[in-house]
């Protein structure tokens, strides 16, 4: 179950749900999708996030509107974004994700802080919109599964894979460069199960079995841009 998001609109809502949803993204961008339908599919997961309740006509709009505006969205130039790039490959991976409220952000985040002593590397930590994401090795949490307290631990991904991949001056300032990325792996069979972008760096958790493939698949297209 969903925790309500205060003061998010229900567009805003569709937005982030269909930003977040590949194949449907995908098919938006295709004109391949009844926009009346995927309203029908959305409307529970947007009333439940938002704490609202949302019109079928108004949700269309809102789809509408999201799918419009990626007409605009520009495609990078493949020759030039991996320039220069570095990729690491980390397997033995968890992806916790921990459902709380914003309020609630602060003091999770101190305690999440003060257990990295305990930890081999500090983890890899993303407060959401509704949840707080930690991305680390699977001896690191078995540390401190025990001493996580009274969180509310919604998911955890085990035997997943961690790629970050260290972009050029160039890449992090090309419009569109985490659309390309998703698209490429998208293409060569790797399904991206979460993707963070940073200033200079893009993290993304993949299967553990497609770890090496992402990793050789992406190392390709930076020696092919070399």
């Amino acid at each position: 179950m969903s925790i309500p998001q205060r003061g998010i609109s229900v567009p805003e809502a569709v937005r982030q749900l269909l930003a977040r949803n590949y194949p449907i993204y995908e098919c938006l961008k295709m004109r391949l999708i009844n926009y009346h339908s995927l309203a029908e599919h959305v409307q529970s997961h947007v009333e439940e996030v938002t704490g609202r309740k949302a019109s079928i006509n108004t949700l269309v709009v809102a789809i509408k509107r999201f799918a419009d505006g990626l007409d605009e969205i520009k495609v990078p130039d493949s020759f030039s974004v991996l320039e220069k790039a570095r990729i690491s490959l980390s397997s033995g991976i968890v992806d916790v994700t921990i459902k709380a409220h914003r309020s609630q952000f602060s003091k999770i985040l101190r305690s999440l802080t003060d257990l990295s002593d305990e930890l081999s590397e500090f983890p890899n930590i993303f407060p959401l919109a509704t949840s707080i994401e930690m991305i680390l090795p699977a001896e690191d949490y078995d540390a401190i599964r025990g001493k996580l307290g009274d969180l509310d631990v919604a998911q955890t991904r085990s035997n997943v894979a961690k790629l970050t991949l260290f972009l050029s001056l160039g890449g992090e300032m090309t419009p569109g460069i985490s659309s390309y990325i998703t698209d490429l792996l998208y293409r060569n069979g790797v399904n991206i199960i979460d993707a963070f972008l940073g200033y200079g760096d893009i993290i993304m958790v993949v299967e553990g079995r497609d770890g090496p493939l992402a990793y050789d698949i992406l190392q390709r297209e930076i020696h092919a841009q070399k």
